[in-house]
Parts: structure tokens; sequence; C-alpha cells
């Protein structure tokens, strides 16, 4: 038998004459026989296999360079080893769309909530969403103390100039914690922490700790915290809370998004609060 003809190849491989001319150009698979007073190419039962087999490897995702090496050698003994690594880059990929996805459904959550707190506070100009935030490392002072700016621009002061004597790297703006409830507690004797973001470092000094992560509600606003853009929005979130099956996780703190240097400036005063939850499902 002469052999198949490139067009019935080609139906035999679910494939086009294109192709396999391209497979024979590169070598990858050439034709059994080619008729030189004509130029039709025939293929062997053996040459179907081959064009079989690279198809069967392309769907494995190596490479038509990798196909053609693996030809080359003829060794059959490192396909095993060479399918192993693939399905192994495989499991990889198939781990990083998980994430992903993750990542694409935790969004699309938190889109939904932003909405509804959207919608609940469309009358102000507090820009409101749930985030997820990561173990965030930092720096800290905690103690009972008087809560207003001086007493917390001092305080600060002196962390950042701990941070400063150990070498430590600052990654991002400041924020206090509050340690009892935010309608409830004594301004002139207040348990509260005040943090400096920091880089993760080797060495972790005893005045840094890691505050875990999780989700947060957080509401950012211009001006300072007085009695109603801190308590008036707090109070405010707490009941929506409530009604939308939340309850808090932690102290709630207050991120400064601002540089340092203008703390006493409250015009130029932004504040993001973020209040720890987590979701309750109830019957």
């Amino acid at each position: 038998m002469k052999g198949y003809s490139v067009g019935q190849t080609a139906k035999i491989c679910q494939t086009s004459i294109q192709t396999l001319h391209f497979y024979d150009k590169i070598g990858l698979v050439k034709p059994h026989r080619v008729d030189h007073q004509n130029g039709y190419r025939y293929y062997s039962s053996q040459d179907i296999l081959a064009v079989k087999i690279v198809q069967d490897l392309q769907g494995m995702q190596f490479t038509l360079e990798q196909i053609g090496q693996m030809f080359k050698d003829n060794n059959t003994v490192s396909i095993p080893e060479l399918m192993s690594a693939k399905r192994a880059e495989a499991q990889a990929t198939i781990r990083s769309l998980e994430t992903v996805v993750g990542s694409i459904d935790e969004r699309l959550r938190n889109l939904e909530v932003h909405h509804q707190l959207r919608k609940a506070f469309e009358h102000t100009e507090y820009y409101l969403e749930l985030k997820t935030y990561p173990d965030r490392y930092m720096a800290f002072e905690r103690k009972n103390d008087v809560c207003g700016m001086e007493s917390s621009v001092i305080r600060f002061m002196a962390l950042l100039d701990r941070v400063k004597e150990h070498g430590l790297t600052v990654d991002g703006h400041i924020w206090t914690i509050y340690h009892e409830d935010l309608l409830t507690f004594d301004r002139n004797d207040s348990d509260i922490e005040v943090c400096v973001p920091l880089l993760a470092s080797k060495i972790e000094p005893s005045f840094t700790r890691w505050l875990p992560g999780g989700e947060y509600i957080s509401a950012v606003y211009a001006g300072f915290p007085d009695e109603e853009s801190c308590k008036g929005l707090y109070r405010r979130l707490r009941e929506w809370m409530i009604l939308n099956d939340y309850e808090e996780n932690g102290p709630v703190l207050e991120r400064y998004l601002i540089d340092f240097t203008h703390m006493r400036n409250t015009d130029e005063f932004i504040v993001d609060l973020q209040i720890p939850v987590k979701h309750v499902l109830t019957l």
C-alpha cells in the first residue's frame, strides 16, 4: 500500500492539511513517502500514530519544541519524568486559578456589601466598603491615656523614634486602636494603643506585634475625628451591622490617611474608621 494521502490523514487525525504540512516543514512528523513526480505526500500508520501522539502531548500543554525534542531523543524513559513535571506545573496553575476565583468571589461579595452600605449612607460623604486585610505587622504602645490630639502626637513621635532606633521600616499610615467601647469610653482615661505599620523583619522587638487579619467595615471621611464623625458614624455602622447580620470581631481602629507632619492640620485630616467584623449566620 502506498499509504494515506495528506487529505485522508487529516481526516483520520481530525486536523487540517495545513497543520500536517507545518509538522512536515519543521521536521516534527514527516510523511513516510513523497511522490517526486507530483509532490504528493503519503503517510503510514506509524506516521498517523506520531500525529496522534503530538496531539495528545499538545493537549497536555507541551510545546511543539518540547515534543520535537522527545521525538529526536527517542527516549521513552524521559517521557514519564517530563509528564510528571508537566503534571506538577498543571497543579500549580490550578492552585493559582483557584486563588484567582476565590479573590473574584470575595470581591463580588465585598461589592455587594459596598452597595448595601452606600444605600444606607447615600446622603453622606463617607466612603464605605467591606475590606479584607492580611495580618499586619506593627510597632505599638498601649496604655491608659487622655484621648486627644496632643497626647497622640507625643506618643506617635516617641514610637517612631523607637522604630528608627531599631532600624525598622515604616510601611503605611499610622493608626490608633481603641480597646474600649467607642460609644462609652472615658476620653480622660482611655485604653488606647498607638500603632505604626512596619515591613516584616527578622528581628521583632518587644514593642512590635502582628495585628490579626480579617474582614473590616471601612468608613473613610475627611475632617478631624470629633464626637459626631467618630461616635456618630460608629453608632450608625453598628445599627447597620445588626440589621445585616454582622457583629464586631475585635477592637475598633482609626487609620489616619495623612502624613504624620500634618497631624495638627485639621483641614488635611482624612480618617479611615475600621471595624473588624464577622458575618453571623441566622436561622
